[in-house]
């Protein structure tokens, strides 16, 4: 059900201080005494509209604030209200119900007067993330409806969407993007098998699929691991299929079993490219495509373990080479964690990247892409046998909220990312489990002061406001099949209100989770 965010917006300046009352008590006193009240009077005025103007700077300021962290990172902007006696500021942060784009500011300052009198200003603005136009994060940080009593939908992916039960399609990755979800999924029951969908999710509370699918190789039933769109004209995703990577040949890019990259034409709906990474050798899993984003004509991919760097940033259009495009990607820069690459995120100049190494979080400088340098990281502590283990990340403006898989200890962190260039200081952690079993923290999702874990088995949300007191905000959501040994939900991804969610069974049988709150 979609949330409704109907608000009306005014300009509004009401109560003006008055003085009648007291000329009104003073008539009958002498001259002298009457003087001096309406002195008084006088002076009380003055302040009154000395405060007028103090209150609208400081509407305006709360604006201009606004805006500027906007700029930086359009997830900090939303509601808050503070107090600065005896003026009262609150920060009213709407999601336009038009676009995903675009959010509803309004700055409200209210006061009392010399006489009691309330007095209010109002200004009202939009702001708008241009930025995410190209393929941008579409998941609104305003917090609607009650997050304390979730809602869900399931939806079994071949039976109740796709109206094909042909093959199990287990869910890889989701990647939506201004009412659209592209959805991946793995090995298919035949090499004919689809793996990539569209799905219309306009009305988030009836998903349909949009025809046709697409097998992304036809010689092969591997599937793909990740997605990324430009917000326009191609899809680039990770191909999951293991190739002998110190053999095969592709130098036009048409051998679709012989590359980690695909190039995926949303206009004509097929495979227009093939990238295979140079100078990486690697069989039986090895070097695959793990995880990739995408920026501005920038696509940077991570590959499983193998000899060769695991991190490639290859042109598509928006790098310094003319003769880069979707249909012709050209290698920026590499560089070789020693290990998987499971997420990525790159904020302006710095990369940062996940991987089960002993430090699970490494920050790559790329602002010299052809030779991205090591600067920064995270190394948490303890993990039994397997420590490390870093699984994924996001970063809303100076904080970033990390997830590993462990044995014992915690798998969630909130660290200080205000300098790119260090160590990152931890502001708070938790240990996260399944019941009273240690679990994985696959993906992550911060709004505004929650945020929202996908374990192996559940949908946990977390209040996250006082990282030295992380606790838990609403009862766990079981996802489905909600039992089996080896069930597994790792992809997911925001749009609006609403939190989807991939999981799968130890039948490899996809499931579609859909959550929001009203």
């Amino acid at each position: 059900m979609k949330s409704n965010y109907n608000k009306r917006f005014a300009i509004l300046n009401t109560g003006v201080a008055t003085i009648e009352l007291l000329i009104a008590f003073a008539i009958l006193i002498i001259n002298i005494t009457a003087i001096v009240v309406l002195l008084n009077a006088n002076q009380i005025a003055s302040l009154d509209g000395e405060m007028n103007i103090r209150a609208l700077y400081m509407a305006e300021t709360a604006l201009g604030v606004a805006k500027y962290n906007a700029k930086f990172d359009f997830n900090l902007l939303n509601s808050i209200t503070k107090n600065d006696e005896p003026y009262a500021v609150q920060l009213e942060v709407i999601q336009s119900p038009n676009s995903f784009f675009l959010k509803q500011v309004k700055s409200i300052v209210t006061w009392s007067t010399a006489f009691n009198e309330q007095n209010k200003v109002e200004l009202v603005t939009e702001v708008s993330n241009i930025k995410a136009l190209s393929g941008g994060d579409t998941c609104s940080s305003v917090i609607v409806g009650d997050w304390t009593h979730p809602l869900k939908s399931e939806y079994e992916l071949g039976l109740d969407i796709l109206n094909d039960t042909s093959s199990t399609f287990p869910i890889t990755s989701i990647q939506t993007f201004n009412g659209i979800m592209y959805l991946s999924t793995g090995n298919g029951a035949s090499s004919t098998t689809n793996n990539f969908f569209r799905i219309d999710i306009t009305d988030p509370s009836d998903p349909v699929f949009i025809p046709p699918g697409l097998d992304n190789n036809e010689a092969v039933s591997s599937g793909l691991n990740s997605i990324a769109v430009d917000g326009g004209n191609y899809a680039y995703v990770a191909s999951a299929h293991s190739a002998n990577f110190g053999t095969c040949l592709n130098p036009d890019g048409l051998n679709k079993s012989c590359g980690q990259l695909q190039v995926i034409d949303l206009n004509t709906f097929s495979v227009v490219y093939t990238y295979k990474v140079p100078g990486v050798t690697g069989s039986a899993g090895q070097a695959i495509g793990v995880s990739l984003i995408y920026k501005d004509g920038i696509v940077y991919l991570g590959l499983a373990k193998t000899t060769g760097p695991e991190l490639n940033i290859i042109d598509v259009g928006g790098g310094d080479n003319p003769l880069a495009s979707p249909t012709n990607p050209i290698l920026i820069g590499s560089y070789e964690v020693n290990n998987e690459v499971n997420d990525l995120f790159l904020r302006n100049d710095y990369l940062y990247i996940t991987s089960p190494n002993d430090q699970e979080l490494k920050i790559l400088d790329v602002t010299d892409s052809e030779n991205p340098i090591l600067v920064g990281g995270f190394d948490a502590q303890g993990g039994g046998a397997n420590n490390g283990n870093g699984k994924t990340l996001h970063l809303i403006g100076n904080t970033l909220y990390f997830g590993r898989t462990l044995l014992t200890g915690d798998e969630f962190y909130i660290l200080d990312a205000t300098n790119s260039e260090s160590n990152l200081p931890i502001l708070g952690s938790k240990n996260i489990q399944n019941g009273n079993i240690n679990a994985s923290v696959n993906k992550i999702i911060t709004r505004d002061y929650l945020s929202m874990l996908i374990t192996n088995k559940e949908f946990q949300i977390l209040r996250i406001d006082d990282p030295q007191n992380i606790v838990p905000y609403a009862t766990p959501i079981n996802l489905p099949p909600q039992a089996g040994v080896g069930m597994q939900a790792y992809s997911a991804d925001c749009e609006g209100n609403y939190v989807f969610i991939g999981s799968q069974g130890p039948d490899n049988v996809g499931f579609l989770t859909i959550v929001t709150a009203i």
